[in-house]
């Protein structure tokens, strides 16, 4: 495991971190909301990590890249360009897993021909679903409404969790099933899962209130990008018992990209499928599509 930060101009900084062999396919990870790039340990925990390259980055306000409270699609977009030269990636996939993978969607379509294929684990689709909160737990689609209605309460609400991690780790794994409860409690997922909101919550609370609530906006404003247009393999997984974010997203999706693929897992939430996804996909994800 390897951890860079590399400068971006206006002395705003970007960190990330890439695990497996470097002669592997190469994935770049992008996290849930909240979520860091310490989000990727959780994800492969379980699971042998050296049929991929694995690359996450922390968005701005989160981890250990600066906050940016304007941050934008087309900014993660530039941010990944600038991870790729950094490491003289040409082309590469995206594994997005909740609200990530509406940024996982948004970069793909940003970067035409360099994008080999999408994988979305867990991720709705608030604008283009029908009555996307009756389609979600009511802390998620609490969130939701509020991040479009009252941004700037919603921000002094997270605060009151964002100030202790562990109050933030609390609130999610109380909207979480008895069962996916259950399966996070081994050690080295829980491990995982806890620092990954540590992380997420290092720069202070105001901070990563204003990088949820930023990031939240983007994901459930109408999109800037048309997913009739996502001309790549795209594979979507998500778990029939997802609390927080209803499989009816994940349908949703699947309806809407041309030539994708829906994978439901059944007796699995929102974060163990991502960890079942790929424990079971891996390999696959490894090999090199022709």
């Amino acid at each position: 495991m390897k951890v860079h930060r590399i400068p971006r101009g206006s002395g705003r900084f970007l960190s990330f971190m890439e695990t497996g062999h470097s002669n592997a396919p190469v994935w770049f990870y992008c996290h849930g909301i909240p979520g860091s790039k310490k989000e990727v340990l959780m994800a492969t925990a379980n699971n042998r990590t050296g049929s991929v390259r694995l690359i996450a980055i922390d968005r701005p306000g989160c981890g250990d890249s600066t906050q940016w409270k304007s941050y934008s699609f087309s900014d993660h977009a530039d941010d990944m360009r600038a991870v790729a030269e950094y490491l003289q990636i040409k082309v590469f996939s995206l594994l997005g897993f909740s609200g990530g993978g509406v940024f996982a969607m948004a970069t793909a379509q940003a970067f035409k021909g360099r994008i080999q294929r999408v994988v979305l684990v867990g991720t709705p689709c608030v604008p283009i679903l029908d009555s996307p909160f009756n389609h979600a737990g009511r802390l998620t689609a609490q969130v939701w409404h509020a991040a479009l209605t009252a941004p700037e309460d919603l921000i002094a609400q997270l605060a009151t969790l964002t100030v202790n991690s562990n109050l933030l780790t609390d609130a999610l794994m109380d909207s979480l099933s008895d069962m996916e409860q259950q399966s996070l409690q081994i050690s080295r997922v829980y491990t995982a899962f806890q620092e990954n909101l540590a992380a997420a919550t290092q720069q202070g609370d105001m901070i990563a209130a204003e990088s949820i609530v930023r990031d939240t906006q983007l994901m459930v404003k109408d999109w800037p990008f048309n997913l009739e247009n996502m001309a790549i393999p795209v594979e979507i997984f998500h778990g029939e018992q997802d609390n927080l974010v209803h499989l009816e997203h994940g349908q949703a999706l699947a309806s809407s990209i041309p030539g994708s693929t829906l994978t439901t897992l059944s007796k699995s939430g929102h974060y163990d499928t991502l960890i079942k996804a790929c424990g079971l996909r891996m390999e696959c994800w490894g090999s090199r599509p022709l």
